[in-house]
């Protein structure tokens, strides 16, 4: 939905009405994204991560109702005739992201047979083809075991230069940033040459990837990974697979288990291997998510920005010898005057008076301009 239309807008909050009605406030627009869905604004903060399904982020503020005429009757101000405007809701702009939440994530170069093993151990059906780079876009499988599921996320091929934009994994390395562990799969097929099998293919395609996943994210470089050997159909059989492991092995490269996801011969074994694996590091993951959200971490607190008393503000001054006075009612105040009506303004100037900002005005000598927040009210100041 978010491809199309850029700009959502809630309703603001009504104006006050005759009969002692209250202005309606503005009602909640509500935005649904999948989780995993992060939110990012113009200066690269993360403000919320929505990772669970159900959990909600308020980004911005619907604007109050205006109050009716009726609510400022006083001894001094029988037949008030003005109302308060509606507040408008703040403005936000920001960015959305999506990380795919996966359990597991597949990585490996192109055509070393992701897709095809996210095919046989999941109900995904994602395109496959003889050629690199047939996944364009992560697939996603939800893998049954007995009573129990996980999901795996099968990325686009990585390829060498991948963290500094090549290929087509770059853009997907931040997905599997949220899965709990990486399987990658190593193809026996690139070391087959003329039938014979050259052991550092394999070990140079294994380092390679290696490095650019610690490129792109030392984080991600740390993640539990388990090495998947895949289409050892193609061995002839003079070509030992054992052998064949315990030649990666004196090189640091420990596999996890042998597979061909193209005859399907070992696949549901390590399907099997990987659950208690994946509810392993499920715990693990949890663990870190209750410490964090446990933080003993003091709140910053600054009471002109936050604080709702009329009297909370700050006076700026700027250079074109105007002033800005800073204060979240102040500000609402402003926004919901009708400066149009007389009567309307003059009630403004008394509450101006009252909290002492006419005076706090009149210190700053020679100003031309009088703005609260984005809103010019020079004239309510006799300026």
């Amino acid at each position: 939905n978010f491809l199309s239309k850029k700009k959502y807008k809630a309703k603001a909050g009504g104006v006050g009405a005759k009969q002692r009605r209250h202005g309606k406030n503005g009602e909640d627009l509500f935005l649904k994204v999948p989780p995993g869905t992060i939110f990012i604004d113009n200066d690269g903060n993360i403000l919320a991560d929505l990772q669970n399904e159900g959990e909600e982020y308020k980004a911005v503020i619907g604007g109050r109702g205006g109050f009716g005429n009726w609510h400022f009757k006083s001894s001094t101000r029988q037949r008030p005739d003005f109302s308060e405007l509606g507040e408008p809701g703040t403005e936000l702009e920001l960015q959305l992201e999506l990380k795919l939440v996966a359990d597991v994530g597949i990585v490996g170069y192109p055509s070393v047979g992701k897709s095809s093993l996210i095919s046989v151990i999941s109900a995904a059906k994602p395109e496959i083809g003889a050629y690199e780079f047939t996944t364009i876009v992560p697939n996603l499988g939800v893998v049954n075991v007995d009573d129990r599921a996980y999901i795996v996320c099968d990325i686009p091929g990585i390829i060498e230069g991948a963290s500094d934009g090549k290929g087509l994994g770059h853009q997907f390395l931040r997905h599997i940033e949220r899965c709990g562990l990486l399987v990658h799969i190593l193809d026996i097929q690139r070391a087959l040459i003329t039938g014979e099998l050259d052991i550092n293919v394999l070990i140079d395609t294994y380092k390679k990837l290696r490095n650019e996943l610690k490129l792109y994210s030392p984080t991600l470089a740390e993640k539990k990974e388990l090495v998947v050997l895949n289409k050892i159909d193609l061995l002839s059989d003079d070509l030992n697979l054992d052998e064949i492991i315990k030649e990666l092995k004196k090189n640091d490269i420990e596999i996890f288990t042998s597979i061909s996801a193209a005859t399907r011969n070992g696949t549901d074994d390590l399907k099997n291997k990987l659950m208690p694996i994946v509810i392993e590091e499920r715990k693990k993951i949890k663990f870190v998510n209750d410490a964090l959200n446990e933080s003993d971490e003091i709140p910053v607190l600054r009471p002109q920005e936050q604080a709702d008393q009329m009297d909370a503000f700050t006076i700026e001054e700027l250079e074109d010898e105007s002033i800005r006075i800073k204060g979240a009612r102040i500000e609402q105040l402003s926004v919901m005057t009708d400066f149009n009506s007389d009567g309307a303004v003059r009630r403004f100037r008394d509450v101006c008076d009252r909290i002492g900002l006419l005076k706090a005005v009149k210190r700053h000598k020679d100003v031309k301009k009088v703005i609260i927040g984005e809103k010019n009210v020079s004239d309510a100041f006799d300026i």
